[in-house]
């Protein structure tokens, strides 16, 4: 079976492996107190070209609910969203266990409406409801869109005028780069805290949290350890991480995801339901062709009709050309 059914199914980059099999005999300190830790951020600090915090947690769930926890101090305080955002759809509610309301707002696609923002915000004005102090966004979103500068700028304008923290789950960030043509340092300057993805490019596990702004940066790894963040052996993911950011390797990684997702889109353009330019590519399939190819391509369904589906096609850092071709094969028959 060809497997295009997420971007994490397979054990990892083989360069990243390789470094990490490289480092295996030495002995280092846990807790993110090691050199490589350190490197590691002083690498950050040299690619978002400011002086900011680094930390690299076990995934994206944990990784949101960290950095938003840190942002909400109390119970009262929450964070405005779109319905169909990764914490609250799939992610068991784990941020509202911490104590934490998830308000909507609307979206365009998956993509916040930029012109309503200041409105949801409005909406929730007195002590009888809870208190909007961090906005938080995907990017890319569920559905593969990717913010332009432009709109990140404007988000982050109304963030700061309305006093709320700017968070961005980076997911698939180096996807949302790659497509965009922005960088790391424009993300930086643009938010409070952020996240570059790993589990979904190559990495084994792990996601990079970068703290921005300096009223976030204090006590921080104490709440990591309260959230059950902690990892002993923080050196792992340093080292992944160290050759995941030399020399833009991540970029390389994310555009050949994107290559292979252009060609089903090319391929495929007349099932295409939520055009986007990542590594994800939704397309309309009837319940008979999907009967069809359920068995032959591994993919995801996004969203069941009476007579249709919406499935998921999502290619990888070591998705095959010739896989990608069978697939569109078997598809088109």
């Amino acid at each position: 079976m060809i497997n295009l059914k997420n971007d994490y199914n397979t054990v990892g980059d083989k360069k990243i492996l390789e470094e990490l099999i490289k480092y295996s005999d030495e002995r280092y300190v846990g807790y993110g107190e090691d050199t490589k830790s350190k490197e590691l951020n002083s690498l950050v600090n040299n690619i978002c070209n400011k002086d900011v915090d680094s930390y690299v947690l076990a995934g994206g769930t944990i990784t949101n609910v960290i950095g938003l926890n840190q942002m909400l101090k109390y119970s009262y305080e929450a964070v405005i969203t779109v319905q169909s955002s990764h914490i609250n759809v799939h992610e068991t509610a784990a941020l509202e266990a911490t104590g934490h309301k998830i308000i909507y707002t609307p979206n365009i696609l998956g993509k916040l409406d930029i012109s309503k923002i200041e409105e949801t915000y409005n909406n929730f004005t007195d002590n009888h409801m809870a208190m909007p102090k961090a906005l938080y966004l995907a990017n890319a979103t569920e559905l593969g869109e990717v913010y332009t500068l432009a709109e990140l700028r404007e988000i982050s304008a109304i963030c700061k005028k309305l006093g709320l923290y700017f968070f961005i789950d980076g997911a698939r960030l180096p996807q949302a780069l790659a497509s965009a043509g922005y960088s790391l340092a424009d993300i930086a300057g643009l938010c409070d805290m952020f996240y570059l993805g790993g589990t979904k490019l190559g990495l084994p596990y792990g996601e990079l949290l970068i703290i921005v702004n300096d009223e976030l940066k204090a006590n921080f790894k104490y709440l990591i350890k309260n959230k059950l963040g902690m990892l002993a052996k923080g050196f792992v993911g340093a080292i992944m991480f160290n050759a995941f950011l030399k020399d833009d390797y991540y970029l390389e990684l994310a555009n050949h995801s994107i290559s292979m997702a252009n060609i089903i889109r090319d391929e495929l353009k007349d099932y295409l339901i939520y055009p986007n330019t990542t590594n994800q590519v939704f397309i309309k399939l009837d319940n008979n062709k999907y009967n069809n190819i359920k068995d032959k391509v591994a993919c995801e369904i996004w969203e069941s009709h009476n007579d249709y589906k919406v499935i998921r096609l999502v290619t990888a850092f070591n998705t095959k050309k010739e896989d990608v071709l069978e697939a569109i094969k078997i598809i088109k028959s």
